[in-house]
Order: structure tokens, then sequence, then C-alpha cells
């Protein structure tokens, strides 16, 4: 028996003194760690700031009050949150094994900050991918039965419930916590729990594959659906040389990444029309493709590291470096969303050379504003 209690007794010091040691351990050089602390502070600053801006376009214009902008703006938002969270990350980052302050509050913030802005960041791109299908593929009322405003809303919600209800409940079953991790110096889920890579996994199924394959599936059904629809006129053109018509009778309006049909002038001769017009398809294809082709590879240059890191234990000297490529992600896309849309460049111009007048369809509480400065 007093054999045992030694042993036992033995353990424990063990565990007490050599798995903490382990635990603070970093697994980055401190000079590796600088570098990346410059990255999360740039993308700090540009996240704030280019999110805002798409923020207070659609305050301030009606014009962009969309149901496709519905999503962008929630997609501004989740950036924006997310974005909060990289100055106290480059806190941790630079951190030697323990957090620097009397109190660890900042860090669990700023940890939660980042899940659940990059979880319904990821879902907010895949409504949007969905969103632009349906916009294109289906008839007027079909979309409009789909995008009521009472739908549009739990959508919205559902994408901010979705990531978290796949942070909190495993920490809620005892599988996982948040707060400072030693071994990346990160404010994120602590890779020291007992449960820890149970819930690394949890994070990598529950937030990337879902998005993944609906905007994969909903681009690549657009794109053939396109495709199809160019087929068809341009051999009508060709029979007939009649003016551009819409998918299914409707308009292939600018969906946010340039999705644009022009209409030609029916009083040019019918031959250079219909010249003039498969010029149109081919330069339309080739936009599509190369907007479609951009998507696709911002999603998964940005994306697939940190996941594929969280899926995989022998990877995690990796994460650090993953999460920092997937802070990109809250820079790029109100560059993707919005600066090729040419509502929106309209208003940010405005918005940034101080012309508030000049915005378009003003908004109520913008028109307020200007009228008592006169």
């Amino acid at each position: 028996m007093a054999l045992m209690s030694m042993n036992n007794t033995s353990s424990i010091m063990n565990i007490t003194t050599i798995e903490p040691a382990t635990l603070s351990q970093s697994l980055n050089p401190y000079n590796v760690r600088i570098g990346v602390a410059c990255v999360w502070i740039i993308a700090a600053v540009l996240g704030l700031v280019g999110n805002s801006l798409v923020i207070c376009s659609v305050i301030l214009s009606k014009k962009l009050r969309t149901v496709t902008n519905a999503f962008v703006v929630n997609l501004s938002l989740a950036d924006f949150w997310t974005s909060l969270s990289y100055p106290w990350e480059a806190v941790a980052v630079l951190s030697h094994g323990s957090w620097p302050l009397a109190t660890e509050v900042p860090c669990y913030i700023a940890a939660v900050q980042l899940y659940t802005g990059l979880g319904a960041s990821l879902y907010s791109l895949a409504a949007i991918a969905f969103n632009r299908y349906m916009l294109v593929t289906k008839k007027s009322a079909t979309y409009s039965r789909w995008y009521s405003p009472r739908k549009v809303s739990a959508m919205i919600a559902a994408i901010w419930i979705i990531p978290s209800f796949v942070l909190f409940l495993p920490q809620v079953l005892g599988i996982g916590i948040f707060g400072y991790d030693p071994q990346d110096n990160t404010c994120s889920d602590k890779d020291g729990h007992p449960r820890g890579q149970e819930y690394n996994l949890a994070q990598s199924l529950g937030l990337f594959p879902v998005p993944m394959i609906i905007i994969i599936s909903s681009y690549t059904a657009l794109y053939i659906h396109l495709k199809r629809h160019f087929r068809k006129q341009k051999r009508k053109r060709a029979q007939q040389g009649s003016p551009s018509q819409g998918v299914d009778g409707g308009t292939v309006g600018e969906l946010t990444l340039s999705f644009t049909v022009v209409s030609e002038s029916s009083a040019m001769p019918t031959n250079n029309v219909a010249k003039s017009n498969r010029r149109e398809i081919s330069r339309q294809q080739l936009a599509i493709t190369k907007n479609l082709f951009v998507v696709f590879f911002i999603f998964f240059l940005v994306m697939s590291p940190y996941f594929i890191s969280l899926a995989i234990p022998s990877s995690r000297k990796f994460a650090l470096y993953g999460v920092t490529i997937t802070t990109l992600n809250s820079c790029v896309n109100p560059i993707i969303y919005t600066a090729k849309h040419p509502q929106f460049k309209l208003v940010l111009r405005q918005i940034l050379r101080c012309r508030y007048s000049q915005i378009p369809e003003p908004s109520d509480w913008l028109k307020s504003v200007l009228s008592r400065r006169k």
C-alpha cells in the first residue's frame, strides 16, 4: 500500500511539474510571432475600415438596400466583429507563455469574437452564393417566395446561430474551452484541454465543409445555367439577330460580381448586331469564369489552411500560420463583394470624397443630416 501511495504521489508530481511546462512551450519562435502580430494589426485596420465603409454605404443609400446586399452587409458585420479580436490576438502572440494581463477575460472575448465572426462569415458567403443562384436561375415569383423579408431575417439569424451552436455546445458538454492557448500563443480554444483535439475536429467539421459545399455547388450550377443560356442566345441571334433577352424571361442583373447582360441597339444592321452580340456573350462568359475563379481561389486560399490544421493533429504547428492567413478573409471580402459592384463603387466613392449630397437615393437619416447643414 505504501509503495502504491508513493507511486501515485510520484505520478501526481510528474503531472504537475512536467505537463504545464509542456503546454507553456510555444510551437513557434518569437521572431516569427512578431511578424504574425504585425499581420494581425494590419488586418485589424483594413478589416475595420473596409467593412465599416460597406456598412455605412447601405446606411446612407436606399439604392443598396436589396436582398442580396442584406447578406453582403451581414458578411461585413461578421468580418467587422472578427476584426475587433485581432489586436488582442496580437497581444497574445507577443506574450511569453502566459496571458500578460491580470485577467483573461479580454482573451476569452477575443476568442469568442474570432470564432463566431469567422463562422458567420463562412455561412454568409454560402448564403450569398445560394442567393445569386436563385436570383438568376429561378423566376421572380419563386425568388420572392424564398426571399421574403421574414425569411431573409430568419436566414441571417441562422447564419449566426449555427456557428454559435457549433462552438458553444461542445463546451457545455465539457469538450474544449476558450482562453489563452500557450502552445499557439493565441486567444482561441485551449489545445491543452483533455478533449481539445475533439473540439478542434468539431470546429473543422461544423464550420467549413457545409459552406464550402454550398458555395461550390451554387456557383457551379450558376455557371452551367448561364453557359446554356448564352448558347441558346447565340443560336437565336444567329438565326434572327434579335436583341438579348434575360434568363427565363427576366434580366441577368448586376450580381455583385458584374454578372451582366447588355442589350444592343436595334438600330444597328442585323449582321452587325449578331456579331456584336456574339462578342458580348464571349466577354460575359470570360468575365463570369474569371469572377467565379477569383471567388473559389480566394475562399480556398484563406480558409482551407486553418481548418485543415484543425482536423489533422500532426499539423498543429501550422495552426498559427493558418489562422493568420484566415484573417485576410476580413480584408478581401469588402473588395470582392463590393468594389466590383457599380452601385457600391459609386456610393463608396462619394463617401471617401465626403460628397454625401451626391450619394444616390440618400436614406431618410442622411437627408435629415444634410438638411440641417443648409
